[in-house]
């Protein structure tokens, strides 16, 4: 089990939550994923500008490089580039917190942190309005786990907790129908063959195809070979489908610009290979959703941001 010792919740005063999910033994992984709840909640609330809102997190490069990949800069050639856009702070983990819940939440380090249950998310906004959610990740072992993940015939870290933006929260770890959303990508390949997949959703590869552990090469190689074929899907990339491809942060010695593109059905034709250099931040991702959908915004750092449309 993971120790308690290493437990943060970001608001004083409020008790610990308990932890569902934990262990890492293989023995207990395999009980829990063989009797773990997932759902696969659909809806089709239409929104102003698009109807599907897909976001997908690479790591840990600046923009200038990523862009001269040919890879990336294929797949900028397919929808807008925003040319002026920002993650909020290193390291990692804070960029996933505040791209969900419009702050970093006082969280500073990658370590196995809890934000209290009284802490908003965008799932509070989403779920009243009727707007289906779930989390993709690769790797995580099974639906809902709290922990991280190692590969276990190499050793090499597979699924990583600091880059699943919800699992960090309170709110949606202690409650099962909320965990039973956060899972892997085995289910979003069966979610997707069935029709299942949610109208809100963040993607994470796992810390290979990330470029984490390996490098910008191989994340934008994955993302390109990834993303085609969804993109050709009608499953997938539905009518005013709206998808942005970006890293949760630059370098740490950079300006922390980042890449990022739009894509999908929703992107008009007309503004394919082009660009955009409207400022924008990971809080730009919640405004656009906000506004695309009529929804409050959680805090300040959503209300004050720039929409994607």
């Amino acid at each position: 089990m993971l120790p308690t010792t290493s437990f943060l919740v970001a608001a004083a005063g409020v008790a610990f939550a308990q932890l569902q999910y934990t262990s890492t033994a293989t023995s207990a992984v395999a009980a829990a994923r063989a009797t773990a709840l997932t759902l696969s909640p659909t809806s089709n609330v239409v929104g102003a500008t698009f109807d599907r809102f897909v976001q997908i997190f690479l790591e840990n490069t600046d923009y200038s490089k990523a862009i001269a990949n040919t890879n990336l800069a294929y797949l900028a050639s397919q929808g807008i580039s925003l040319t002026n856009y920002y993650a909020i702070t290193h390291p990692s983990q804070p960029n996933y917190v505040a791209a969900v819940g419009a702050s970093t939440n006082s969280i500073t380090g990658d370590g196995f942190v809890r934000i209290a249950s009284s802490v908003k998310t965008i799932v509070d906004k989403l779920e009243p309005a009727g707007i289906s959610w779930g989390i993709y990740q690769e790797d995580m072992p099974y639906s809902g786990f709290q922990g991280n993940w190692k590969n276990q015939v190499s050793g090499a870290d597979d699924y990583v907790r600091k880059h699943n933006p919800l699992v960090v929260y309170d709110s949606i770890t202690v409650d099962a129908n909320r965990a039973a959303k956060c899972k892997n990508f085995t289910m979003f390949t069966k979610d997707l063959n069935t029709n299942k997949l949610p109208q809100w959703m963040f993607i994470t590869p796992n810390m290979t195809n990330d470029g984490h552990d390996t490098s910008v090469t191989t994340a934008g190689s994955w993302a390109r070979n990834w993303l085609t074929p969804l993109l050709a899907n009608p499953s997938f990339n539905i009518a005013r489908t709206l998808i942005i491809l970006t890293f949760d942060e630059g370098t740490t010695t950079g300006t922390n610009q980042i890449y990022a593109v739009l894509l999908g059905s929703a992107v008009p034709t007309s503004l394919r290979g082009t660009t955009n250099s409207t400022r924008y931040t990971h809080y730009s991702l919640l405004k656009t959703v906000e506004r695309n959908w009529g929804l409050t915004a959680i805090g300040t750092n959503d209300a004050a941001a720039n929409a994607f449309f």
